[in-house]
């Protein structure tokens, strides 16, 4: 049983490509993708391994560490190889899938938006609510096609006193031009979402979010992720390898999930001084033993998969 939850954020410094396998269509190796909304994700299974992976790198020679790993996140699979003679150890964590907050959007001005949708904000309410008890903070789910008051997304009116009403308040996503209104409310959430970030004041985060409906949020998630041609080159020749032509997609950087970690007692009562659910907790929430900063993902030799963690 699982009896402490910490949510956090991931932050995607680079483009990362959290895998679903090879498909046939337009690109060959999609991203993960919930089923019934269509919004990129990073599955559990995927993000425990990455964690694992680099508490490990930490642990390389300490061997206590190595020891700690094991009873957090369970036997290695290696160890189900071979006679069997060593007992198995489950792990004591768990981790929800990373579900997207904040999606960046090309722009007209301010070069880039971040998107969102009442839906999204209300499911991680719910979620804080649900896993926290009413001990984690909630955030404001404001009205949608609505902007900060100051943001730097919208279009000049060049001076002119009278504005046809047509074009007051709109900006540019993509291709595509919005009508949005002014709030104080989605001023309020940038605010608080940024203070968890530690963005750059070159990013800041109230003056580029936009509030979209549902709908179009999800159309901006299904076809403005990165999808990259990649060919592999034969050495001796410095032509493409037959049929080394594939696309990739990839979730963009600047883009912004959320995720929950869970904890409970180590199984089958742990070291002396490393047994209850806070000792779990806390080795997890030191950076000398998990990095703010890991790789997730595949094609980590060409810079794909940096995500910064921030805990909330």
């Amino acid at each position: 049983m699982f009896t402490e939850v910490k949510p956090f954020l991931l932050y995607a410094v680079s483009s990362v490509h959290a895998g679903s396998g090879s498909e046939v269509g337009l690109v060959d190796l999609p991203i993960q993708r919930e089923q019934h909304t269509g919004f990129p994700k990073i599955e559990s299974s995927s993000l425990k391994g990455a964690i694992r992976a680099a508490c490990s790198y930490l642990a390389r020679d300490d061997e206590e560490a190595k020891r700690r790993i094991r009873l957090i996140f369970g036997s290695d699979p290696s160890e189900t190889e071979g006679d069997g003679s060593r007992e198995l150890q489950a792990g004591a964590i768990s981790l929800a899938d990373a579900r997207l907050l904040l999606f960046p959007v090309k722009s007209m001005r301010g070069v880039f938006a971040w998107i969102t949708c009442p839906y999204v904000l209300r499911r991680w309410n719910d979620e804080l609510e649900l896993f926290g008890k009413g001990s984690h903070e909630t955030f404001p789910v404001p009205e949608v096609n609505t902007v900060s008051p100051s943001s730097k997304l919208l279009i000049p009116n060049n001076g002119q006193e009278k504005v046809p009403a047509d074009q007051r308040d709109r900006i540019v996503l993509g291709e595509y031009t919005l009508e949005v209104t002014p709030s104080e409310e989605t001023a309020r959430l940038g605010q608080a979402l940024g203070r968890h970030l530690s963005l750059t004041e070159e990013l800041e985060l109230e003056k580029r979010l936009v509030i979209l409906d549902d709908d179009t949020f999800r159309d901006f998630v299904t076809l403005s992720t990165e999808v990259n041609a990649r060919i592999r080159i034969e050495s001796e020749k410095g032509t493409v390898v037959n049929k080394a032509l594939w696309y990739e997609e990839n979730l963009p950087p600047e883009s912004v999930l959320y995720s929950f970690l869970f904890a409970g007692h180590v199984r089958g009562g742990g070291e002396e001084s490393f047994q209850t659910d806070k000792d779990v907790l806390n080795y997890l929430m030191d950076d000398d033993h998990f990095p703010a900063v890991f790789q997730l993902g595949g094609n980590s030799t060409i810079g794909r998969g940096i995500l910064r963690r921030i805990w909330l």
